[in-house]
């Protein structure tokens, strides 16, 4: 449902990492807003770990797209917020596990804190799903 392009002129940072994301033109086009690591009884998942916490924004996002008819494949877009820039090799390991290869095409800014200050991950993400 998605594929990367990357050109040999730019330096790739990591592996997984995608310049563009080509995505189906016809279709739905999805905007999640930013998910935490919050379960569907509003309890705060994993406060110190953030591999717990990015896990669990996956499946709340996971479980969000299913409602719109969708999947983690669909996702072309993450932007992800983290207190913490240097816990990103935890991230990258929950990444590898939803989306391999071929991650979406995707941005990680360190903020100094979130809504809730237990929080240690935010990601917003773009879907497309093709008719």
């Amino acid at each position: 449902m998605r594929s990367a392009i990357n050109s040999p002129s730019y330096h790739v940072p990591i592996d997984g990492f995608s310049q563009i994301i080509e995505a189906p033109s016809v279709g739905r086009t999805l905007h999640l807003s930013g998910l935490t690591a919050r379960t569907s009884t509003g309890e705060m998942v994993g406060p110190g770990d953030m591999r717990a916490q990015a896990s669990q924004v996956l499946e709340n996002m996971e479980v969000i797209l299913e409602a719109a008819g969708a999947t983690l494949d669909h996702v072309v877009s993450i932007r992800t917020y983290v207190t913490d820039i240097e816990a990103y090799p935890e991230i990258d390991e929950v990444w590898r596990e939803a989306w391999g290869a071929v991650w979406p095409a995707s941005t990680m800014v360190e903020v100094a804190r979130l809504w809730d200050e237990r929080q240690m991950v935010e990601m917003e993400a773009v879907a497309v799903v093709p008719e």
